[in-house]
């Protein structure tokens, strides 16, 4: 692969913007392989799911009728060990793989030397390549990639680019992830007020006995749940407190030149925080594709208008706001 990058750096304005470069050939390369990894542990993540919410089910029907709580109770434990622990190990592999690779799309877009005491070795290229084949060129995510995902940074120094191409990455999946976290807090309260009712009310059953024949089903369901609630807040917070030192950066950056003391200074920052970014990238939590379409529209005009006031604000010969 060419990534056309320059790990030093540039300094002034770089011949081709951040939202052009995205969309040469290796770097749609890149961002294929890295969506086709995301989508495999998206697929991983839906089975765990779909195992546990048919495991409570059954939970909420054996209840009812009385009949084969034993084999559910024993069915539930089983695969509540198996989804936390064998399962879950897989998630972390898949979740490195895919961090890794928007790391190297990353590094090459921003021109950033490559960390190997944080990340380790890039993904080797014949490996980007068979990734990078899954992908259904027919599919919304290519249809996302081939629009690209960073809005216009022209005429603004480097690397001030970078820091606006950061705060839209950081900002805009913190508030996708604490979304998510809520709505998952809500099915899970919706669900025990469900188990307690059809247990206590509708079959007037003993709490041991709604114990029993509904929550400890439901084991590996409120197992995941928990997980992805923690996860989606611990990343949202970091990537909040990671957008809040790229603001302040864009916020007493100015048009024009920057000195070559600061253009370091700078640079190092914006390392810094793509060592934060990955760490996020990590953890094996997911947003499901169908939630981001959800608000993708929405959240895209409030981020790329965000975006934009700050290319404005900070491009050559364009003055700031007063």
């Amino acid at each position: 692969m060419n990534l056309s990058t320059n790990p030093g750096g540039v300094h002034g304005i770089p011949p081709r913007a951040i939202h052009e470069r995205q969309l040469d050939d290796d770097m749609l390369l890149l961002q294929r392989a890295a969506s086709a990894s995301h989508e495999r542990g998206q697929l991983l993540e839906a089975g765990r799911v779909t195992a546990a919410l048919a495991l409570a089910a059954a939970g909420v029907l054996f209840t009812l009728i009385g009949d084969g709580r034993t084999i559910v109770l024993i069915v539930g434990f089983f695969w509540f060990v198996v989804s936390a622990f064998l399962l879950k190990g897989f998630a972390g592999n898949t979740a490195r793989q895919g961090a890794l690779l928007q790391e190297m799309f990353d590094t090459a877009l921003f021109y950033l030397p490559w960390r190997a005491t944080v990340a380790g070795d890039p993904i080797p290229e014949p490996d980007v390549r068979r990734l990078a084949r899954k992908l259904p060129r027919d599919g919304a995510k290519e249809k996302n990639i081939i629009k690209g995902w960073y809005d216009p940074t022209n005429g603004v120094h480097h690397p001030y680019d970078v820091f606006i191409a950061q705060e839209q990455n950081l900002v805009w999946d913190a508030r996708l992830r604490r979304r998510y976290s809520h709505f998952i807090a809500a099915i899970v309260i919706l669900w025990t007020t469900i188990g307690l009712v059809v247990g206590l009310v509708i079959t007037d059953a003993t709490m041991l006995d709604t114990l029993l024949s509904f929550f400890v089903p439901s084991l590996a369901a409120y197992q995941i749940a928990y997980e992805i609630w923690s996860g989606q807040r611990k990343v949202a917070d970091e990537r909040d407190r990671l957008s809040k030192v790229v603001g302040t950066e864009l916020r007493n950056g100015r048009p024009g030149p920057v000195p070559d003391d600061e253009w370091q200074r700078l640079r190092n920052v914006a390392r810094d925080v793509q060592d934060g970014a990955l760490r996020t990238r990590l953890d094996t939590t997911r947003v499901p594709t169908w939630f981001y379409q959800r608000f993708r529209d929405a959240d895209e005009r409030d981020f790329g208008d965000t975006a934009e006031g700050h290319r404005v604000r900070l491009a050559q010969n364009t003055p700031p706001p007063t």
